[in-house]
């Protein structure tokens, strides 16, 4: 959870924010969703919970992100509904990790990096794949690669670097952000 106390929440339901199991009644992801977003603490928080809920990197999202803007419309006198609608504007159905959106919300919340492509192929001249960035600033051809802990393996790290190697022979300048480097946000930004 993303919320900062691991407490139970009452709150109304509408009748097509929730499923009948047949011994009781459960909240739809998309409302779980919302409610996650409304309450995380801060928007970055909000934004990694809807990433999470709605990516279709790894096989089916856990819910659409249509179906969560529906919700996120339908309340607005709930507490935390401007968060949710502000992170609604940030969010993205591409994120493959939490450390990926967070990096990209610091790249365009905190560097101006508005429009970056989230998990997209890069292609050489000659329609060659050099790899899949983790977010790609096309007009500064510009690749952020966010690294988490499962990065430095040796067969992962090794890859990193020969995907990284093909973007730069391409004309790519390549940044990579790690856990330490959101330590030192500014940093970071002036990095980027």
């Amino acid at each position: 959870r993303f919320t900062e106390r691991l407490v139970p929440q009452l709150s109304v339901l509408s009748l097509n924010e929730m499923i009948d199991l047949g011994d009781c009644a459960v909240s739809t992801m998309a409302r779980a969703t919302f409610d996650e977003m409304r309450l995380a603490g801060g928007l970055r928080n909000a934004v990694v919970a809807l990433d999470t809920a709605v990516s279709t990197t790894h096989g089916h999202p856990h819910t659409a992100l249509e179906a969560v803007a529906t919700v996120v419309r339908g309340h607005h006198k709930v507490r935390g509904s401007v968060q949710a609608r502000r992170a609604l504007a940030l969010g993205s159905t591409r994120a493959a990790s939490p450390w990926e959106s967070r990096t990209r919300l610091m790249a365009h919340l905190d560097a101006g990096l508005a429009d970056l492509a989230v998990n997209v192929p890069i292609f050489d001249r000659d329609g060659g794949l050099l790899g899949v960035a983790d977010l790609l600033d096309e007009a500064a051809g510009l690749v952020i690669e966010s690294d988490g802990d499962d990065h430095r393996s040796p067969d992962r790290h090794t890859d990193d670097n020969r995907r990284e190697e093909r973007f730069e022979r391409g004309g790519v300048v390549v940044i990579r952000v790690t856990a330490l480097d959101h330590q030192d946000r500014w940093a970071t930004v002036g990095r980027l």
